[in-house]
């Protein structure tokens, strides 16, 4: 291991140092991301320019691709999901990220284990998976 590694705050796997993302979450633990209720979450890029898409692994045909950033859970840790600089997806701890200015429209807080009807109403039907 060198200098320039961490450690996945979810597993402990060692992962390669990013100074923008000093303490993101490994693949295999964002595949195991969740809402409060335990409803496993899938992200991904809203295009080959970018952006973030969300939705419910359980009803691939629904998503949700407004959103900025998604606060939901991994290991029952919240986390801070959003999109990374270049592309791709990233997960944070969440008291680890500065989060931009509350906007109710573009932050979606899913780590509450009563879920808030406005988020669901989100959701739009895709023509396939996200």
């Amino acid at each position: 291991m060198s200098m320039d590694d961490h450690f996945c705050p979810g597993c402990g796997k060692v992962q390669r140092a990013f100074a923008r993302y000093p303490w993101y979450f490994c693949r295999d633990c964002l595949a195991t991301a969740e809402d409060g209720t335990g409803r496993r979450l899938v992200f991904g890029n809203a295009s080959l320019s970018g952006g973030l898409t969300w939705g419910f692994a359980d009803d691939p045909s629904r998503y949700d691709d407004r959103a900025i950033l998604v606060i939901c859970l991994i290991r029952k840790r919240r986390v801070v999901v959003h999109e990374a600089r270049f592309g791709g997806v990233v997960a944070e701890p969440f008291n680890s990220v500065v989060l931009p200015p509350r906007d109710a429209k573009h932050h979606v807080d899913l780590s509450s284990s009563q879920p808030d009807p406005a988020v669901l109403e989100r959701l739009k039907k895709a023509g396939g998976t996200i």
